[in-house]
Parts: C-alpha cells; sequence; structure tokens
C-alpha cells in the first residue's frame, strides 16, 4: 500500500510504499475498495549497489499483459484450448500441493484481497489437477525426457510437456524451473532448455508464464541461481511473456522465503490463507499470492472472463 502519513514531534509528512503483511489492517478493509495508484514507485535501482542485481529488482513482481498473449490465447482456442485450464510445469516447488492446489484441497481465505474470489472460482477446479509436467526432481531437461514421463497419463515415448500438454489443453501454464538446475545445468544448457520449453507451449496456442526463484546468498549455488534467474528475465522479455519475479518479491522474507535446503519454499498451514499477513512471512504463501493476481490479470485482459 501507498502510505501517507504525519510522523513525530515535529509532524513530518512522510510518504512510501509498505507491504500489507506488516500492517495492521482492520478487517473491513477490502483492497477492491482501494484506489489504484498509477504513478511509478518511487523505488530507485541506483540504490542497489550490484549491477547484476539491479536487473533482478528490475522487473516488476506482478506483469504487464502483452497485446502478443492475446494473440497466443486466441490461437489456443482455435485449437481447442480450455480457457479455464491452467497447468504447472516445473519440479518439487511447483509441484508443491500446497502452492495453488490447496484452493480446492483445504479452501483459502482472502481477507484483503477480495478482488481475487472470481479468478479463483474461474480456475481453481483445474489447478486441483496434479500435472504430468511437474514433478520431484524434475528438470529442465527431464521435462523433454520420456523417462520421466507417468505411464498413468502418457503414451509411450511421450515427453512429460507434450503429455500434460496433449491431456489438459490448457490456455496457461505457470512455468518455474530452477531450484534443481543449477545443481546439475550449466548457464548454456538451461538457457536452451527454457527456450525450448517456451517454443513447445507457445506452438500449442498456451500462454508461458515464467517465475525467477528464489535464492540464498549463503548458498554454494548462489551465483549460478542469480545467472539462471538473469536468463529466464532475458527469455521472458525476448518473447514478451508474463513474468512473475518471485526472486524480488521474497527478498524481503525472513530467510528469503526459503527453508533450511535453501531450495523449497517455507510454509504454514494448509489453507491459502492471505488474511493475516502470511505473505509478508511465508515462501509459499507468497508465491500462491503472486501466482493469483498474475492470473487475474490474465483473466481479466486476456479471456475476459466476469465470473
Amino acid at each position: 500500500l501507498h502510505i501517507k502519513y504525519t510522523a513525530g514531534e515535529t509532524e513530518t509528512e512522510t510518504d512510501g510504499w509498505v507491504q500489507t503483511g506488516h500492517l495492521d489492517i482492520a478487517p473491513e478493509v477490502r483492497f477492491s475498495a482501494v484506489s489504484i495508484n498509477t504513478e511509478l514507485p518511487d523505488a530507485d535501482l541506483a540504490n542497489i549497489p550490484s549491477e547484476t542485481l539491479q536487473t533482478l529488482y528490475a522487473p516488476p513482481v506482478i506483469p504487464t499483459i502483452s497485446a502478443a498473449m492475446r494473440e497466443v490465447y486466441e490461437r489456443g482456442q482455435a485449437l481447442g484450448n480450455d480457457p479455464q485450464t491452467v497447468t504447472k510445469v516445473g519440479d518439487s516447488v511447483t509441484v508443491n500441493a500446497l502452492y495453488l492446489k490447496a484452493l480446492r484441497q483445504h479452501g483459502y481465505a482472502l481477507g484483503p484481497y477480495d478482488y481475487l474470489e472470481g479468478t479463483i472460482r474461474f480456475f481453481a477446479d483445474a489447478l486441483v489437477e496434479d500435472s504430468a509436467a511437474a514433478r520431484i526432481g524434475l528438470t529442465a531437461f527431464g521435462v523433454f525426457d520420456p523417462i520421466w514421463a507417468s505411464p498413468k497419463w502418457c503414451d509411450g515415448g511421450e515427453t512429460p510437456l507434450a503429455c500434460e500438454y496433449r491431456r489438459r489443453l490448457p490456455s496457461i501454464a505457470l512455468i518455474m524451473f530452477g531450484p534443481n538446475d543449477v545443481g546439475v545445468l550449466n548457464s548454456e544448457q538451461y538457457e536452451t532448455q527454457m527456450r525450448l520449453l517456451v517454443d513447445e507451449t507457445l506452438v500449442r496456442g498456451i500462454i508461458p508464464v515464467l517465475s525467477t526463484f528464489s535464492a540464498n546468498p549463503d548458498a554454494k549455488t548462489w551465483e549460478q541461481a542469480v545467472h539462471f534467474n538473469q536468463l529466464v528475465i532475458e527469455i521472458a522479455a525476448d518473447y514478451d511473456l508474463p513474468l512473475m519475479n518471485l526472486w524480488a518479491a521474497a527478498r524481503s522474507l525472513p530467510g528469503y522465503g526459503l527453508g533450511y535446503d535453501n531450495t523449497h519454499l517455507t510454509s504454514v498451514g494448509l489453507k491459502v490463507n492471505l488474511a493475516t499477513g502470511y505473505e509478508a512471512d511465508y515462501g509459499v504463501t507468497l508465491q500462491n499470492l503472486v501466482a493469483l493476481v498474475t492470473l487475474d490479470e490474465l483473466r481479466r485482459t486476456v479471456i475476459n472472463a466476469d465470473s
């Protein structure tokens, strides 16, 4: 929220942006009734000492959806894709049952984020489904390897990605690879595979929503994680894709939103709870919020659904 207030005995007027999770917001506050500030935030990237890290902070947390994605969506509709189906592509950070899937399994509390109700109703039935292209240990290489395909859903010789897209016909794919890849792929391999993944998604008329991933500066894979996140940002820009900048969003969380293994995101409870400020403390809650707001943008600007 953009806050203006008078502070101290000098009655100095101060204003700035504050995470809602750090505010004591009255129960009746609803963001659907709060005006939208269209001015640019007052953040200054020059305050970030590293030019490398500036590139990671630069993209907004929530993407602005390009006109090109409308064209992708319309092509997908002609191919028979389901406008209400969104799928997930990634490793254990993506397959986590508390990430979006919990909306139907354990319920949710939106609190001030009441405007997301329509988007949850629109997509939730699809989000509860397991994805053939989201598995523990999966990498940007493995998603193209038939050995990782589930015999439960996939045909012989079919890759996990092709299998998921064939059987679900989604309109949107939430894609995150990196937490596993930093330990097994070099930068060239990672970039090649991510671009192949985007190409395969676009040719099927599916909107690829890329995501950066959180990393801890104390981890051995820190430098590789920074570089991989830079590549994700570059790829999203090259293709004009929606990008969820989870890396930047998680910088303010305790431990960067990561657990003891510096890979998996921290969590609390079973339901998606946005009513208690948990998005300012726990990685999975923040991940759910960023994904839901991004899906809300896509539903309103591309799918044009009012449900």
